[in-house]
């Protein structure tokens, strides 16, 4: 039996012509419901704003309000319902009438299970129609709306690089002129934006206008007076409105309950105490981006508070990052090339290993990734050149992983640095390994735009990380990381060929969240950056 999905009503005087009309078909079988029949034209007007009928069959001759009387009423009051006359008639003068009035069709008494089928398909055929018609309107202007949010994302953040860079002379919405509140603040930041915008094909305009319209419903559509995506860091949305703190936190707590650690990944939230000039985002910004660096390094969710007393925040970290002793012993260890000592003082010492269970912030980290990756270059340029570039490529990736508060990745990465220091294995490599590289290869050619890692594609494969990189760079003269970075700079090539793709998009579609990151990679690969690329292709 199918669920009825329109409702039928019929309107007679006579009880056995409204009994004939209830048990002439089995209504179900068309997915109609018929309704209880009235009696006159007036109890039918009664009962439309609740029965909310899609089909009226009413008879001509009835008491108190005939049968065209209805029609008229209905066609102006009601022009969505379809209407059908019924009559013992055969009049032209009354056949005329129920098509002036607005009925669509005209049957006989007494009615017969052929007429009344003919009659009804007409009538389901008009309903389904509107419904496809309603619906492609609804997408059309759907899209229109998803458009201009993509467009006003794009305007807000030139308003914000502009701020923090310089080099911008655009208003937002000429604000010069208008006088505003003080205006709350709030900065969402997602970690997994490409695990996220595989939820919608990679879409970025689909997942942008979904997220968006989420974060307004939670903050409240008449409190959030600026809600954009920024698009040079895909991973972050800001909000401007006028919100009390306490407010704040029940928006906060919404979000995350909404977008669970389990689908989306870990998501930071930046509270911002009551500003009164919303032309200075720029500094809201910055000040925003110095409390979120504060936030645990690892994989949960976190809500902080952007306040005027945390200027010494910046001090808690600092015994974590390397000094000059520890500074001198790693290099002095790197010199003498003792492996085991390396890899003792930069992971033992301090904890290092275990950063995610020792709770160290995004900060601590940073910064102590950032003293001993530069000794590693340094110790790398003076000692052994040839591996210079596979190095600077691992530290991009060490950035990244970091950026995604992926200690795996990012412990991974750089023990793979190291282990390049040692590397002095010749040994030949098994037919499976062979094998594995090889499909690990076609992978990265169909998947480059996906979150691709060298440890989970060891953990794909079933082989040690350090290994795998070894035997791939063997096989083909260059790392797996380099290859990503080269497959997806060749797509990024080709993308940027189509001037309706702004640059932020491609960054995304090749598998990049971050505009600026996949910026210093373009430029590293190319020679130039992504902008002056792009303007030489169009002046050929």
């Amino acid at each position: 039996m199918n669920t009825p999905k329109y409702k039928v009503l019929a309107a007679d005087d006579e009880y056995w012509s409204r009994e004939n009309i209830r048990n002439l078909i089995s209504w179900d079988e068309y997915s109609i419901e018929f309704l209880e029949p009235a009696c006159d034209g007036e109890e039918v007007m009664e009962r439309i704003p609740e029965d909310r009928p899609d089909i009226i069959l009413t008879d001509i001759n009835m008491p108190f309000l005939s049968g065209l009387e209805l029609l008229e009423r209905l066609n102006k009051e009601y022009p969505d319902i379809i209407t059908v006359a019924v009559s013992g008639y055969d009049d032209f003068a009354k056949v005329k009438g129920v098509f002036i009035s607005g009925g669509m069709d005209y049957l006989l008494k007494p009615v017969g299970e052929d007429e009344l089928i003919n009659v009804l398909t007409k009538a389901l055929g008009i309903l389904k129609e509107r419904e496809v018609r309603k619906k492609s309107d609804e997408n059309s202007l759907l899209q229109k709306y998803k458009l201009a949010s993509f467009l006003e994302d794009t305007e807000y953040s030139a308003l914000l690089s502009g701020n923090l860079y310089g080099g911008s002379e655009k208003q937002l919405h000429d604000c010069s002129s208008y006088s505003f509140p003080p205006m709350s603040f709030v900065l969402v930041k997602f970690y997994d934006i490409s695990d996220i915008a595989a939820m919608f094909d990679h879409n970025i305009l689909e997942m942008s206008w979904s997220i968006k319209s989420r974060l307004r419903e939670f903050f409240g559509a008449e409190r959030c007076l600026l809600l954009f995506h920024y698009n040079s860091k895909t991973s972050e949305f800001l909000l401007a409105g006028t919100a009390s703190l306490r407010e704040l936190q029940g928006f906060a707590q919404k979000v995350l309950t909404a977008f669970s650690k389990e689908t989306y990944g870990p998501v930071s939230i930046v509270l911002h105490e009551q500003k009164n000039l919303l032309e200075d985002i720029g500094t809201v910004y910055r000040e925003m981006l110095a409390v979120l660096v504060t936030r645990p390094f690892r994989r949960t969710h976190c809500i902080l508070r952007c306040v005027e007393t945390d200027k010494d925040s910046s001090q808690q970290t600092a015994w974590k990052s390397v000094d000059v002793r520890l500074e001198e012993e790693l290099y002095h260890l790197l010199l003498t090339r003792q492996k085991a000592g390396v890899h003792r003082l930069i992971f033992e010492t301090c904890d290092f290993e275990y950063c995610e269970e020792q709770g160290w912030s995004y900060l601590d980290v940073k910064q102590y990734v950032g003293r001993v990756t530069n000794i590693l270059f340094r110790y790398v340029q003076s000692q052994l050149p040839e591996i210079r570039a596979l190095t600077e490529e691992a530290m991009d990736n060490v950035d990244y992983y970091m950026g995604c508060l992926d200690a795996r990745e990012m412990l991974t990465t750089l023990k793979l640095i190291l282990d390049s220091l040692w590397e002095n294995e010749n040994g030949e490599s098994s037919a499976s390994i062979t094998c594995q590289v090889q499909h690990i290869r076609r992978f990265i050619e169909k998947n480059y735009y996906e979150n691709i890692t060298l440890a989970s594609l060891a953990e794909k494969y079933h082989v040690d990380a350090s290994y795998l990189s070894r035997i791939f760079s063997k096989k083909y003269g260059e790392s797996i990381i380099a290859f990503l970075t080269r497959v997806r700079m060749e797509h990024a090539v080709e993308l940027m060929k189509d001037p309706d793709k702004t640059l932020e998009t491609i960054s995304f579609l090749v598998g990049y969240d971050d505009y600026n990151y996949f910026s210093r990679v373009f430029r590293k690969k190319q020679g130039i950056s992504p902008s002056g690329y792009r303007r030489t292709y169009l002046s050929m």
